[in-house]
């Protein structure tokens, strides 16, 4: 994983609609990055590193999404290679956290919630801010039942963010993110702090006291899901045999 000698707080990719917003979506990513900077986290600036990329080794996104003339088939080859790919791959191998803008230009898209997901299942934290006040109503149940916390605005992000205990979002080589006897809970994105020893294995997901409590009476409360389609699969199989 890439470490930035002087920006140590963790390294924040910045997730958000690009194909369907304005610039690229670079002008909240250029703002972001420099709030992040203050506080001495590393900013992923997906917008950046496309320009640096084609300032060094030409325009991809004009030769690749736009040009008609190549097959259906090259272009979806491209298309995954040098955007899917790489931008999942510096999630995964980079990226100690997400912050998510949540607009129009991401709704409109795919590639946001693809990257959440895929934070997601790596149990990376996604904090998103919400480009609508009433997020209960415009972002996704799915959306938020992944992220680990919300706001409505990147000034009570910053002010989040901020306060944080330094490095408690880098990822240690367990995969667990913590400073000192401070922990970050993955569902309601609070610190608590464990007076054992640290964790030595990979604990995945992460939670605090008040949070396993939920978890724990919501998987006791009804059916579960999951082995209920089994059930109905089988119960299918059998009828139909």
């Amino acid at each position: 994983m890439i470490r930035h000698p002087t920006y140590n707080r963790g390294n924040i990719y910045l997730s958000g609609g690009m194909e369907h917003a304005e610039d690229l979506g670079g002008a909240w990513r250029e703002k972001c990055s420099i709030a992040l900077k203050e506080m001495n986290y590393f900013p992923l600036d997906i917008t950046e590193l496309d320009i640096e990329y084609q300032k060094r080794h030409g325009n991809i996104m004009g030769d690749i999404r736009f040009d008609t003339t190549r097959s259906e088939i090259q272009r979806k080859a491209n298309i995954r290679f040098h955007f899917v790919e790489t931008d999942l791959k510096l999630i995964e191998n980079d990226s100690d956290a997400l912050i998510v803008l949540y607009d129009e230009s991401a709704r409109l898209g795919a590639g946001t919630i693809s990257e959440c997901q895929h934070a997601y299942n790596l149990d990376i934290p996604i904090f998103i801010v919400s480009a609508w006040e009433d997020w209960k109503t415009e972002v996704p149940s799915w959306l938020h039942a992944i992220s680990t916390k919300i706001f409505t605005n990147f000034e009570d992000l910053y002010e989040y963010m901020g306060e944080l205990p330094p490095g408690v979002l880098v990822r240690d080589q367990y995969g667990n993110h913590s400073s000192e006897n401070y922990y970050l809970c993955s569902l309601t994105g609070e610190v608590f702090e464990k007076s054992s020893q640290h964790f030595v294995s990979r604990v995945d997901p992460l939670y605090c006291k008040e949070a396993v409590d939920v978890v724990r009476h919501t998987y006791e409360e009804m059916k579960n899901r999951y082995d209920f389609f089994i059930e109905y699969f089988m119960e299918q199989e059998e009828d139909d045999s």
